[in-house]
Parts: C-alpha cells; structure tokens; sequence
C-alpha cells in the first residue's frame, strides 16, 4: 500500500530494503548450512573406553 501511495524515491528505498533483508535472510541460510555439514553423524561419534 505504501508502494503505490507513495513518491518514486520511496518506492525505490523500499525496494533497497526488502533486497537487503532477502540477502541477510540468505546469509543465514548458507551460515545455518555450513555448519549442519560440520556437525559430526552417527558414525562419527567417539566411544569413550576406560582404561584400568
């Protein structure tokens, strides 16, 4: 609504925040990602025998 009602320089600055938010939200995505692949699977994990 404020897209349409408003001046174009607006409109314009309104279109720099929305591109900004979408690459943050992606930022996060790809950091959120990376470290999924980092996180050791089942196989990976260490079994801890005593020694006497």
């Amino acid at each position: 609504m404020l897209r349409a009602a408003g001046p174009p320089e607006l409109r314009g600055q309104l279109d720099d925040v929305g591109r900004e938010a979408l690459l943050t939200l992606r930022a996060l995505i790809d950091h959120y990602l990376e470290r999924m692949d980092q996180r050791p699977g089942p196989g990976d994990r260490v079994e801890e025998i005593p020694i006497d």
